[in-house]
């Protein structure tokens, strides 16, 4: 394939990923009103969302509705990635990613229940009780209050693929489990920055409750890659016979 086939079948690739988030968030724009009323009764009782502008409240939606569009679309776009490096990908690489396919998309799911459940209702929770205890009173606006919760949503449907993504590099032994033991200091300062940077409020409660499920998640990785190299140098040996 010459480079300016390349750069069409990239191309098409992009549109048809594009594409599916344009329609999907076209299609989930009319459910926003009812997403922001549960969201506003799940996390925020008791509490009367403020809006200052005319347009606050549409550009909210439209927000919230690309943000959906992505997440729905995400099996998509995965695909057409996948479809765009598959002809350079060794046979065996094909197979070991196509099975992560499933597992990628319960560590998301688990990733945006566990941040639903625990993270959120915790975060809000002790926000709110931090702000009673100085004596003011909070006056919250709908869009940043909305897009707060969301970026924690979609940063905790993002972390969840840690264990993933290591297996992955794993199979093509790229790492290791003694390598990732070893280095287990420089992944705590890379996650505790990850984690500074990625909280959507700058708040060090926030930023804690980032890092530690990271650091949590990194453990499992080791855990997992051990469990799993045997496997994979049993299936490389076997491949390696088979193609000599």
């Amino acid at each position: 394939m010459t480079f300016t086939e390349h750069l069409s079948e990239l191309r098409k690739r992009l549109l048809v990923a594009a594409a599916a988030v344009v329609v999907l968030s076209i299609a989930a724009f009319p459910l926003m009103p009812i997403i922001l009323r549960w969201v506003e009764a799940r996390f925020l009782p008791g509490i009367q969302l403020h809006v200052f502008a005319p347009a606050e409240v549409i550009q909210v939606q439209l927000k919230l509705s690309v943000i959906a569009g992505i997440v729905v679309a995400f099996p998509i776009i995965l695909y057409e990635a996948y479809a765009f490096v598959a002809p350079a990908l060794e046979k065996t690489v094909r197979r070991r990613i196509v099975t992560y396919t499933v597992p990628s998309f319960l560590m998301s799911a688990l990733g945006l229940a566990f941040c639903g459940l625990v993270i959120v209702p915790f975060v809000m929770r002790a926000l709110l009780k931090y702000t009673q205890s100085s004596g003011l009173v909070g006056t919250y606006q709908l869009a940043p209050t909305i897009m707060f919760i969301a970026v924690l949503f979609a940063i905790f449907a993002i972390m969840f693929q840690l264990p993933i993504v290591l297996s992955i590099l794993a199979s093509v032994g790229l790492v290791n489990a003694k390598m990732l033991a070893g280095k287990w200091r420089h992944a705590t300062v890379i996650i505790c920055i990850a984690a500074a940077i990625g909280a959507p409020d700058g708040n060090p409660l926030t930023m804690i409750l980032l890092a530690a499920p990271l650091l949590a998640l990194y453990v499992v990785s080791i855990l997992v890659v051990r469990f799993t190299q045997p496997k994979l140098a049993a299936r490389n040996i076997a491949a390696s016979t088979s193609t000599g």
